[in-house]
């Protein structure tokens, strides 16, 4: 992404991409928001038709790394660390070979992978299914291992994490910061990754910080609707939403015409 051709193109109206993804963004934001996930759902699968999976799942993370550092300092002091650590370990060997296949996949392969994991998940979610027995110390980092490795491949391995920690039976303040305090460290792990490959570019940069007011208004807002309505009604269109979202990005539309 050439941050001057996108410019060009957005002043004569020959490419008209980048403002879909500032209203992609917007979606992204509020679902962030009002139902606290969803937000790489819809903006890495719907960016990637527009322009390309690297792009997209770089681009969302500099955003959002952003917004949530600030909020990190009380998870770090009320996470546990011994839950948090081995997961945390796990994913960070394993991230680099899902950054190797994300570079040098087709394109149209990780966005296959994308819409269908997300797909998954959605269904996932919507069944209520949680992780409820006592985790064991392979157990564990299996699932680090592999929410690392799809997180490097496709961007969206974060969901298994908070899957399997929705089911423990800590107390939620302590799991939403173990959730903060994972995501912070990994967060650190996925730019060193996107800096050696060479995926963190000027561009990239500029394009996130112009995004991210785009981001954090209807983060506010949404947070401000869900404060005053149903968590259920909101997590329901949140999820319809993301199911939706993995359907019409899935290649097979493009092949058969659509």
């Amino acid at each position: 992404m050439d941050f001057h051709s996108v410019l060009g193109g957005i002043v004569s109206g020959s490419d008209l991409r980048p403002l879909w993804v500032v209203m992609i963004t917007l979606a992204a934001g509020a679902s962030r928001g009002f139902s606290g996930f969803g937000s790489g759902m819809i903006f890495i699968p719907l960016v990637s038709v527009l322009y390309s999976p690297l792009l997209a799942i770089v681009l969302l993370f500099v955003i959002d790394f952003i917004c949530t550092t600030p909020m990190l300092p009380p998870h770090f002091r009320n996470c546990n660390w011994r839950e948090v650590l081995p997961l945390l370990v796990a994913s960070s060997i394993t991230f680099p070979l899902g950054l190797y296949f994300l570079t040098r996949l087709d394109p149209v392969i990780v966005r296959w992978c994308i819409s269908l994991f997300i797909g998954f998940m959605v269904v996932v979610m919507v069944s209520g299914w949680r992780y409820r027995a006592t985790p064991t110390a392979p157990t564990v980092l299996g699932i680090g291992g592999l929410s690392g490795f799809v997180s490097g491949a496709i961007g969206t391995g974060g969901s298994l994490i908070v899957l399997f920690w929705l089911g423990s039976q800590a107390r939620a303040a302590r799991v939403r910061s173990n959730i903060f305090a994972y995501f912070g460290l990994f967060g650190v792990v996925n730019a060193i990754g996107y800096w050696l490959n060479g995926m963190m570019t000027r561009d990239v940069l500029i394009a996130a910080l112009v995004l991210l007011p785009v981001y954090l208004v209807p983060i506010f807002l949404g947070q401000h609707i869900f404060n005053r309505s149903s968590d259920a009604i909101y997590r329901r269109v949140s999820l319809t939403f993301c199911g939706a979202v993995s359907l019409i990005t899935l290649p097979l539309w493009e092949r058969l015409g659509f």
